[in-house]
C-alpha cells in the first residue's frame, strides 16, 4: 500500500497542463497590450507621415495655394491608409515662427484612437470597482520652412 501513495504522489502526468492553465491568461493580456500598442504606434507613424507630407507640398506650392495643397496631401495619405474618418487636419502659415522673422509651414494632423476592447475591466473579482479605456488622441506636427513664399 505505501508503494501505491508514492507512486501517486511522484506521478507528474498533467502538471503541465496545471501550469499552463494558470499562465495562458496573463499571457493573452500581455499579446493582447504588444497588439493594441502596436496598433497606436502605426497609427502615429501614418499622421507623422502625414503631417510631413502635408508640410512639404505645402512649402513647395505658392503661397495662394499652399494650405490647400497641404490639405489635400495630408487628406490623400491618409485615405490612402484608411485613417481618414475622425482626423482633424490643419495647415497654417507663420510669418514670424517664435519671434524669429522665418516663414514656416505648420501642418498637424490628429486623431483619436480606440481601443479594441472598450467594455469596463473589473479591477478586482468581486468588487464593484470598474476601469474603462478612454480615447487616446495621437498627434503628428511638422514644421517647415518656407523660402518660396
Amino acid at each position: 500500500m505505501k508503494s501505491n501513495e508514492n507512486r501517486f504522489l511522484r506521478n507528474t502526468k498533467g502538471q503541465s497542463l496545471v501550469e499552463f492553465a494558470l499562465i495562458l491568461p496573463m499571457m493573452l493580456v500581455v499579446m493582447f497590450m504588444i497588439t493594441e500598442f502596436g496598433r497606436a504606434l502605426y497609427m502615429f507613424n501614418v499622421l507623422s507621415a502625414a503631417s510631413r507630407e502635408g508640410a512639404r507640398h505645402a512649402v513647395v506650392s505658392s503661397a495662394g495655394s499652399a494650405v490647400s495643397t497641404g490639405t489635400a496631401a495630408m487628406q490623400k495619405l491618409l485615405a490612402d491608409a484608411n485613417m481618414s474618418t475622425g482626423a482633424t487636419l490643419s495647415v497654417v502659415i507663420d510669418d514670424n515662427y517664435q519671434g524669429t522673422g522665418q516663414k514656416v509651414v505648420i501642418a498637424t494632423a490628429t486623431k483619436p484612437f480606440n481601443w479594441a476592447f472598450t467594455g469596463p475591466m473589473h479591477v478586482n473579482p468581486g468588487q464593484p470597482t470598474t476601469v474603462s479605456p478612454t480615447a487616446l488622441t495621437l498627434k503628428g506636427e511638422s514644421i517647415m520652412k518656407a523660402e518660396t513664399f
